[in-house]
């Protein structure tokens, strides 16, 4: 039998265990060959938001290769150790350091050669699918099948590259252990894991540090936060388990004894592994909630909108001309639309965050009358309505009925007679206060704004488009999301080019930015956070596989002794929960933690509901890897039970 066959061989008969981890490499060659498909498509820069997306994809290419890389280099280190004791008997047999070492050589990229065909004939497979999918998601018609050459190429030079580097790296992890020690492998009795109270007050420091930085230094609290994370599993978990085991009435209760006495060594030994997945759970349910929370932040931002388009007058001149080519557009589309046009200029008041738009009253007739606004009385002196949304009200508290306003540019003091509650922003600039004065008041703060300060006043013309309703969110094919879109492109192109320096700010089209910007991250997000959390999972089944003869050798003796099948699969089970539900737990509090600490710098809305959401879908994943592995596991402890 030559030296390749015995490899293929030994591949074959191990095939349960690299089963999982031919798998994950196979996943990962397909999500690498997916996305290089559509970075070399020929058509992927026809709309500037595909351009973005190409982009996009290639960073995710390198995170990929980077995550693929650690990824092969940690599943051999966990097999060769597991094999400790087939190399002592390789040893004893007159094989030499050179041939194991080109023995685990050959396997590796037998096993890396499969992956790579199977990763890329799944992808060709779904490269219909997908190249549909993304051109739905960043708005392009249409993404035809082509022969993709180059994303073949890189697919397999780079993961070929990637197999032969870490299968040249095996010698490093080879025990050169005498025969003895090899042949006893894993069956060494383990020391009791040690526990420092100090270190453990350290990690809860790390921890508390990050969660005070966050919203100061997202750097520092990364940091600091990743580091206490590391303690927690190191440390803090093996007290957790080892003050657990000094209580005999939870101790000494059915099978309790079994799985907490070993889940301190469990815990310890796993946990460089359950911290790196916590990390990576954690990464990808803030990066997966980030994305849901831009998601609704988007779909408020366009109800609370009550204008179609707004129009900003900049240059006088060239106003009109712009005008006419917003209603000439309009027109060709057949949109019945009414026009009117305010004006107020922008202002600061002490104890305000943001501005204050100041509006005479004749402009806000307009506005009550098109949105069905409560009028106002004739309003005297210094006198002034506050108009505001509830949201505005929230995050800016103090403002009512009865109270004095002390505006800063140019300087001057109002009394509020009145407050007007609005469910929507109806200030015509957004994400400002609106007070309303009388046209006298007005018309003397206008001028004694100074001339170089005219950009403060705001020309504004409103188009109100009657059949648009603005409570549900435009479709990708309905009338104001393509005109919307279409008209903001105008705008900006004008603006880039210098013709025009107005704006232009159209409700569908902002609508329709953020939707494809959001479907683009999610498209994204959704195939890196799958690779990630079959990785994981991966991890945590590597370790099990490489534990398994230890347990079996407990759980045989255990057996003579009278521990019954189901004793040893409730607290196998037990303690296989305790390995895979942890880092979701804890990574979900993290996130929880992190997002409603960013949560105003970022201008979101609820971050709660969609991180429950996101840990929800990872909990699910999960569990379904944990009966898949767990029931695999106590079917193979059963089979040495007595």
């Amino acid at each position: 039998m030559s030296f390749r066959r015995f490899a293929f061989n030994n591949v074959k008969r191990n095939a349960r265990a690299y089963f999982a981890y031919f798998l994950s490499s196979c996943f990962m060659v397909m999500v690498f060959f997916t996305y290089a498909l559509f970075i070399f498509h020929p058509d992927i820069d026809k709309t500037e938001l595909g351009s973005n997306v190409k982009m996009v994809m290639l960073i995710m290419e390198y995170v990929i290769y980077t995550f693929a890389f650690l990824f092969v280099l940690y599943s051999i280190g966990s097999f060769l150790k597991a094999r400790n004791k087939e190399f002592g008997i390789l040893t004893m047999l007159g094989a030499t350091q050179g041939q194991l070492s080109k023995l685990v050589f050959v396997e590796n990229m037998i096993i890396g050669a499969l992956a790579i065909v199977a990763g890329i004939l799944a992808g060709l497979l779904l490269s219909k699918l997908f190249l549909t999918l993304s051109a739905r998601m960043i708005g392009i018609d249409e993404l035809g099948l082509y022969f993709p050459a180059k994303a073949l190429l890189l697919t397999v030079g780079a993961f070929l590259l990637l197999f032969l580097v870490i299968s040249a790296f095996t010698l490093l992890f080879i025990n050169q252990s005498r025969v003895l020690e090899l042949l006893k492998g894993g069956s060494k009795p383990k020391k009791e894991p040690k526990v420092s109270i100090w270190i453990s007050l350290f990690g809860v420091l790390l921890l508390a540090a990050g969660y005070v930085t966050v919203d100061k230094n997202l750097a520092v609290a990364a940091a600091t936060g990743i580091a206490g994370t590391y303690f927690f599993f190191t440390q803090i978990t093996v007290l957790v388990f080892r003050m657990l085991k000094k209580s005999r009435r939870l101790t000494w209760r059915g099978t309790n004894l079994i799985w907490i006495s070993e889940m301190a060594y469990k815990i310890k030994d796993n946990a460089v592994i359950l911290f790196m997945v916590t990390v990576v759970t954690a990464i990808c349910c803030m990066a997966v909630a980030f994305v849901m929370s831009i998601n609704v932040r988007t779909q408020n931002m366009y109800h609370e909108d009550p204008y179609p388009f707004r129009y900003y007058v900049g240059d006088a001149a060239q106003g009109e001309s712009g005008l006419k080519t917003v209603e000439q557009k309009l027109n060709e589309k057949g949109i019945t639309y009414e026009k009117f046009k305010t004006e107020s200029y922008m202002a600061t008041a002490s104890g305000r965050k943001g501005g204050v738009a100041v509006m005479s009253e004749e402009s806000y007739k307009s506005i009550a009358d098109a949105l069905g606004l409560e009028k106002i009385d004739a309003l005297k002196g210094k006198q002034a309505v506050l108009v505001q949304s509830e949201k505005e009200a929230r995050n800016n508290p103090g403002w009512s009925a009865g109270t004095a306003i002390e505006l800063n540019n140019p300087s001057s003091r109002l009394e509020v007679v009145k407050e007007i509650r609005t469910k929507k922003d109806v200030s015509p600039v957004s994400g400002t206060n609106l007070l309303v004065v009388s046209p006298d008041l007005y018309d003397g703060l206008i001028k004694r704004i100074p001339a170089d300060r005219s950009y403060w006043i705001y020309p504004i013309y409103i188009y109100m488009v009657p059949s648009w309703s603005g409570e549900t969110p435009p479709g990708r094919n309905d009338q104001e999301y393509k005109v919307g879109l279409e008209l903001d492109q105008w705008a900006h192109e004008r603006n880039v080019s210098g013709e025009s320096v107005d704006l232009l700010s159209s409700r569908g089209g902002m609508y329709a930015m953020h939707e494809q910007g959001t479907a683009m991250m999610s498209f994204i997000g959704i195939f890196i956070a799958s690779l990630l959390s079959v990785c994981s999972a991966s991890f945590l089944y590597f370790k099990l596989h490489s534990e398994l003869r230890q347990d079996q050798q407990m759980y045989t003796a255990m057996s003579k002794i009278g521990l019954q099948s189901g004793e040893m699969g409730k607290s196998s089970t037990v303690q296989i929960a305790v390995l895979f539900f942890t880092p979701i737990f804890v990574s979900a509090i993290q996130t929880l933690v992190v997002l409603n600490r960013v949560r105003e710098g970022f201008d979101l809305d609820d971050v709660n509901q969609p991180v429950l959401l996101a840990s929800a879908a990872f909990l699910i994943v999960q569990a379904v890897y944990f009966v898949l592995v767990s029931s695999r596991y106590i079917q193979k402890l059963k089979r040495v039970m007595v």
